[in-house]
């Protein structure tokens, strides 16, 4: 293929050198004049007709577009159960038959699309609905039922009414009968089994009870208890169903033999831990009294129970215990629960932790449990009243006091692992507020974890951590390295430690101490071969180990290897390098979650990407031996979620393209597999255009791609205004469905649908030169574009966010061939940035200017030229394009005072700049009116200034504070200002 140059493009298109890289012989941007303004206004442009038949795409039409989720297989492999939701809306829950066309969708899980309405919303407060579950024999599914769109929206409305609650489905898949229940607060099947469910409801006689104060009854001087409530067991076959009542935890062992659970009630009678074996329908008591029980666990064979409980402490501050109990008692003894770990057991300050993990390990020859600090007294709220209110933040703290605040309510719950080895009966705490602990799976090796003396190089992005074996039986700690940079992991068996160190893999023994490097004679590397971060380059990663950790799989930039831990075997290439000659990446699929091992039997699983066209594919090989892997598909597509049948040869996948939905598949066999889905039939009604990789050359030679979406019923003999994003690199995202959205980015689909071309670059970078490197990709990339002949160089606009965001600014300081730029969440000055904190993480900035996404590749003090070289700020009086930002004033990124620097700068130099703050928003808004609200803006804008478009009323007169909110509710229209902003609206 060949490039043109950077240098021929640049004079067929007539436009600006760029300083920082040859691009020209012209002469450097120090040296230039000021650029002049290259539109001071534009000609209306009329984008071509919509396609016949098809719709407009609006902000309506995004709310209708639709989501599968949740989609899992029957054991059997004769069903598929998945939820179709609207952005937003009501859902449905489908079930559908893997063969022949039995379909059940028309079952409502009610208000499942629903769009978030509050501001920094963080990931727990954004709705998701729950999968719906198949019973373990395939014959039902039950699901959720979540409250209708008008109940949600009538208890919004009525503030301090209780939410409306949900609902339980059952299915049938034989008819496709479902049967309802009211008022259920959870429920649980068996992993094996498939004979019941239980189902514990809501508490609907609850009365209001008085806050406190006069009137209020007297609180008892004891613990305050968490009653429970009704538990329904149901055969689901049968359709006869047990009630207990009181139940505050419970839980079905893995293979359905027993029914645990715990009941605590207001009057105390028949409280206690019980166990029910399902067969007989027999109960027996594990301990019995009025108490707080939590953490209720089975082992993986159903032959042991644990829970945690405050059994006999009627303190106010009661502190817990371990119970255990064998299932299968020695003969002669009752099944009873004992006293594993008392409370007093615990060491000094430390209690045994009420809502920590309680479980076995995957043998079940030890019971994991957690440690917490003992509650410290609080001080009194209006003891400060007269006192100092500060933070302190002192040099050597291990986190900085942004960090502290954020992390506070997880460190004040935090936990330490403990591990009871019941053949030993002894318990040894395994971890503290420094040491992580990894324990394997048969409770006979720790591998601990300490990176607190690296705490503050953490801080500039050179953190590290020493890495221990520790014995489960006495806590002795062995070193195994020091100062690593990677993360240590151990094997699946226990018998490795393995970490990346110096470009190596590298295998430690737990036996007898061996360390092996296990890479260094590979003609290949196995760390990041692109990697363009002033940092060390990471690994490709493991990719399993097989039975009894015979052998690791290694990942290089390709192919697969398979390597002896001990160092006694050679490495092997299980790709046989295929991957490397023909450009295609292998990585191994794992369908067993569950299983820890990779089962040398059975043929190699492999999900493959080929690194230039984007096609992908699952392709098959043979462990041991030494053959060429074997294609199963391979398809310009993008495959993905692959799934199998528990106990049947049936799969389930999805398969997209820029044009085509995600939608699922299923067959026998991966290579032949049918649609069973269509969640999104209206796509067909609105237009949509087409995806294709594009080349060029960028300033220092090296070849670049990028994805150019053109607009449906494109005509190459026109010329067509360019919207250009981008984020590093968004190649790899070719055959990625795009549906119509909108928010602080560009979305590829709506934009072609107003007429625009879409462009979005690859970047590739140098180490203190972002900004450069930036302009380097960027402007090459659409003059080449310009010499093809179909892009109006005058309507050229580019946007991006966040670290697209700064790349835009730094390029409307370099060239002014755009006529319009959108640099959301902006940093303009990396010398005050690189000062600041990131508040959602509490971290300071400092790390991703040295070691990260920044590129500096070092302080201040060490660079300061770099950071002002780079830093757009100290060159904004070169701007002539126009711009819109959103900078939000609760952005956890990147600190909002980076957006009022650009504005009180392009105020200060009289450029027109308009800044949007979304209040109590985070970097990306997660309130769906702000993301709606930006979408509109930004298409405002480019409309305005690439279309010729009128203005619109905030960009002629602004929105005084006086006035705010007017523009988003109905009101009388306001009279115009007597002045307007500075510099040219684009308006007619």
């Amino acid at each position: 293929m060949r490039f043109p140059s950077a240098s021929a493009l640049v004079r067929a298109a007539g436009l600006l050198s760029v300083a920082g890289f040859p691009l020209t012989q012209g002469p450097a941007l120090g040296a230039q004049p000021a650029p002049g303004n290259p539109s001071p206004a534009i000609s209306r442009w009329t984008p071509p007709a919509l396609p016949a038949g098809k719709k407009p795409i609006t902000q309506d039409t995004y709310d209708e577009w639709r989501t599968i989720s949740g989609a899992s297989l029957s054991n059997d492999g004769k069903w598929v159960a998945y939820t179709v939701s609207p952005v937003v809306g009501e859902g449905n829950l489908v079930v559908r038959a893997t063969t022949g066309s039995t379909e059940y969708a028309k079952v409502g899980r009610g208000f499942t699309g629903r769009p978030q309405l509050q501001p920094s919303a963080d990931s727990a407060a954004q709705f998701s609905a729950a999968p719906a579950q198949f019973s373990a024999d395939s014959r039902f599914v039950v699901f959720t039922i979540y409250p209708s769109r008008a109940d949600v929206e009538r208890a919004r409305a009525r503030r301090g009414s209780p939410p409306p609650r949900s609902s339980m489905g059952i299915l049938s898949v034989a008819d496709g009968t479902v049967r309802l229940v009211p008022n259920v607060r959870s429920f649980r099947l068996a992993r094996n089994g498939g004979k019941y469910l239980a189902y514990l409801l809501e508490d609907t006689t609850a009365a209001a009870r008085p806050a406190g104060g006069a009137g209020a009854p007297a609180q008892p001087a004891g613990p305050r208890r968490e009653n429970g409530t009704t538990l329904v067991l149901r055969d689901l076959a049968a359709g006869t169903e047990t009630r207990i009542d009181g139940i505050t935890n419970y839980a079905f062992d893995e293979n359905e033999a027993w029914l645990g659970y715990t009941v605590t009630t207001a009057a105390g009678t028949n409280n206690g831990a019980f166990v029910r074996n399902l067969s007989t329908g027999a109960t027996t008591t594990l301990v019995a009294g009025q108490a707080t029980y939590r953490g209720w666990a089975f082992d993986r064979a159903g032959k042991q129970v644990a829970f945690a409980s405050d059994l006999n402490d009627s303190t106010p501050r009661p502190r817990f215990s371990v119970y255990y109990a064998s299932l299968v008692p020695a003969k002669g003894k009752p099944v009873a629960a004992r006293k594993l770990v008392a409370a007093t057991e615990a060491p000094n300050g430390l209690i045994i932790a009420e809502r920590g993990q309680v479980s076995f390990t995957r043998e079940g020859t030890g019971l994991i449990f957690s440690l917490a600090n003992a509650p410290a007294d609080s001080i009194p709220a209006d003891s400060l009243v007269d006192k100092a209110v500060y933070d302190l933040w002192h040099w050597k703290d291990t986190q900085i006091m942004p960090q502290q605040k954020v992390n506070a309510n997880r460190d004040r719950n935090r936990t330490y692992t403990a591990l009871y080895t019941l053949a030993a009966n002894k318990w040894t705490q395994l971890a503290n507020d420094s040491l992580r602990a990894t324990i394997s799976n048969d409770g006979k090796r720790v591998l601990g974890v300490n990176s607190t003396e690296y705490a503050i190089p953490q801080f500039w992005g050179e953190g590290a951590s020493d890495v221990y074996l520790i014995d489960p039986l006495t806590g002795a700690r062995t070193l195994v390295a020091k100062q690593l940079d990677g993360q240590a992991q151990l094997s699946p068996g226990g018998n490795f430690i393995t970490w990346f160190e110096k470009g190596q893999w590298v295998a430690y023994a737990v036996a007898t101490g061996k360390k092996v490097v296990l890479t260094d004679k590979l003609p290949v590397k196995f760390q990041d071969e692109e990697f363009d971060s002033p940092d060390i380059p990471p690994p490709y990663g493991l990719g399993g180990w097989t039975t009894a950790d015979k052998r690791v799989l290694v990942y290089d930039r390709f192919d697969v290897w398979e390597i002896d831990p001990s160092g006694v075997a050679a490495p092997t290439n299980v790709t046989d390098g295929e991957g490397r000659r023909a450009g295609v990446t292998f990585r191994v699929v794992d369908l067993d979650r569950d299983e820890p091992f990779i089962d040398t039997r059975t043929p190699l699983l492999l999900r493959a990407v080929d690194t230039l066209t984007k096609a992908s594919g699952f392709w098959r090989d043979k462990l041991g031996a030494v053959a060429a892997p074997e294609r199963i598909i391979m398809a310009d597509r993008n495959f993905g979620g692959l799934q199998k049948a528990r106990d049947a040869e049936q799969y389930l996948l999805t398969q997209s393209t820029y044009r085509e939905f995600p939608d699922l598949w299923t067959g026998n066999s991966i290579a032949s597999t049918t649609k069973i889905s269509n969640a999104n039939p209206q796509d067909s009604e609105y237009p949509r255009g087409t995806v294709e990789l594009v080349s060029w050359l960028n300033g220092d030679g090296i070849p670049l791609r990028g994805l150019l979406y053109k607009p449906e019923n494109f005509d190459a003999s026109k010329q067509y205004p360019l919207i250009v994003y981008y984020y590093e690199k968004l190649t790899d995202g070719l055959h990625n469905y795009q549906g119509p959205s909108g928010r602080n980015t560009v979305n590829p689909l709506v934009y072609n649908s107003l007429g625009y071309l879409v462009f979005m670059p690859d970047i590739v970078y140098t180490d203190g030169q972002p900004g450069p490197s930036a302009a380097k990709a960027i402007i090459p990339g659409v003059q080449s574009l310009i010499a093809k002949g179909f892009v109006d160089p005058k309507r050229m606009g580019i946007t991006g966010q966040s670290w697209g965001g700064y790349q835009t600014n730094y390029l409307i300081t370099v060239t002014n061939m755009f006529a319009a730029a959108v640099p959301n969440a902006t940093v303009v000055n990396m010398t005050s940035a690189y000062g600041g904190i990131r508040w959602q993480s509490g971290l300071a900035r400092t790390f991703q200017y040295e070691h990260t996404q920044s590129r500096i590749g070092g302080s201040l003090w060490q660079y300061p030229e770099r950071f002002i070289e780079n830093s757009p700020l100290f060159r904004l009086d070169r701007v002539t394009t126009p711009v819109l930002f959103m900078a939000n004033d609760n952005d956890g990124a990147v600190p909002w005072y980076q957006g009022i620097e650009f504005y009180v700068a392009m105020r200060r130099l009289q450029k027109e700049a308009y800044m949007v703050v979304y209040n109590g928003d985070e970097h990306n808004p997660t309130k769906r009116a702000n993301q709606k609200d930006i979408d509109r803006k930004m298409q405002d804008f480019f409309a305005v200034k690439l279309l010729g478009a009128e203005a619109p009323s905030w960009m002629v007169r602004g929105i005084p504070f006086l006035e705010k909110g007017r523009d988003q509710v109905k009101m009388t229209p306001q009279p115009a200002r007597a002045t307007t902003p500075a510099g040219n609206s684009g308006g007619k």
